[in-house]
Order: C-alpha cells, then structure tokens, then sequence
C-alpha cells in the first residue's frame, strides 16, 4: 500500500507553471509530465521544495539522446534463488515432484528478475554530469506520450544519438 501511495502521489501534477517567470517570449508548453515540461524550445524541469522553486533546462540542441534504462529486479532474483536452493535441498527428504517444480520456479524467477524491466528514461545532454544526469530521469511509467513529443520535436530515433552529431 505504501509504494502505490508513492506512485499516486508522484505521478501528480506539479503546480501550476507561471509562464511569465520561466518561460522565453514565444515558447509554449507542449506536453507535461509530472515537473517536466517539454515547451516548443526546451525540456524544464521545475521542482517545488520548502526552499523555494528549482528549475533546470535542456535546450534540444543540446539533447544527444534519451535513452530507456532498464534496472533488474532483485528482490525477485533472491525469492527465485531461495526457492532454488530450498527445492534442491527438499529433494533429499519429500517427493521428487514437489522440490523439482520449487526448484524450477526459482531458477525462472531469477532469469526473470535478472532481464530487467524498464525503470526511467534518461534525457542526456552534452557534456552533462552525474549530478546533472539523476536530474533528467524520468520515470518510465505513464512518460511514454512525453518522450515522444519531445523525440518528435529533436527528430531523436529511440536509443539513437542526437542527429548530425
């Protein structure tokens, strides 16, 4: 229950953006996913803290490519494995049938939680930082329409670099 709570209470939206202040003369928001903002002229990110507002930007000039990154599911890696090693060692004592399906189950399991799942999309520009990196993550869930507006304005292919460059 407390990861869905995270969930909903990440995927709000953010407050509304006050034009004026962080937007160019003549750029418009085209599409918003969560803080991001993929205006007509650049990706802002604005983020509202106790200690004041944090916008950052990323011109699509400087966009070389975004890319899908999938992380792996360990907490199924180790459910498989315990499942594995307590069918092997439940051979010696119980049925074949039972501990060979255990044993079975593990091992998919963790081939499962070891192919990975898509976690964020990672907007990279150039020559950014670490630092700057974790800024430009954006969760997977729900961004698809976000990634591909912003992939339709640059002309990015996915996982491909930036055209011309």
């Amino acid at each position: 229950m407390r990861n869905s709570t995270k969930l909903i209470a990440a995927l709000q939206p953010a407050a509304p953006l006050d034009t004026a202040t962080y937007l160019r003369e003549g750029e418009r928001i085209v599409s918003q996913f969560g803080p991001y903002f993929a205006t007509s002229q650049r990706v802002l990110v604005v983020i509202n803290r106790a200690a004041g507002t944090n916008v950052d930007e990323l011109l699509y000039a400087h966009l070389e490519s975004i890319d899908e990154v999938s992380v792996s599911d360990h907490r199924k890696m180790i459910i498989g494995a315990i499942m594995a090693i307590a069918g092997i060692i439940l051979t010696f004592g119980w049925f074949l049938i039972f501990p060979l399906i255990a044993v079975i189950a593990g091992v998919i399991l963790v081939f499962h939680g070891a192919v990975g799942q898509p976690a964020y999309y990672q907007l990279r520009g150039r020559n950014m930082e670490k630092q700057q990196l974790k800024r430009w993550q954006v969760q997977h869930y729900g961004a698809g329409s976000f990634v591909a507006t912003i992939r339709t304005i640059t002309g990015l292919e996915p996982d491909a670099p930036f055209p011309g460059r």
